[in-house]
């Protein structure tokens, strides 16, 4: 007698911290080990917002050293 794994279905939403759905940014797959997995693509929304602070930080930065060298 062979018995068999039953397949099993399920649906997951995946969302972002920020609140945003990441539907179209997920996949599912198997991983190197044959398990199953998901990846999930950052959130574009929060990448944005990253890449501005980021960039005000940078700005602020450089603003406040050229300032001391005058």
């Amino acid at each position: 007698m062979r018995w068999t794994m039953p397949e099993i279905s399920v649906d997951i939403e995946i969302f972002c911290s920020c609140g945003n759905g990441l539907c179209n940014q997920t996949t599912g797959g198997r991983n190197r080990h044959g398990r199953p997995g998901f990846t999930v693509e950052p959130c574009e929304k929060c990448l944005a917002k990253h890449y501005d602070e980021g960039y005000e930080k940078g700005y602020d930065k450089a603003l406040g050293e050229a300032t001391d060298e005058k």
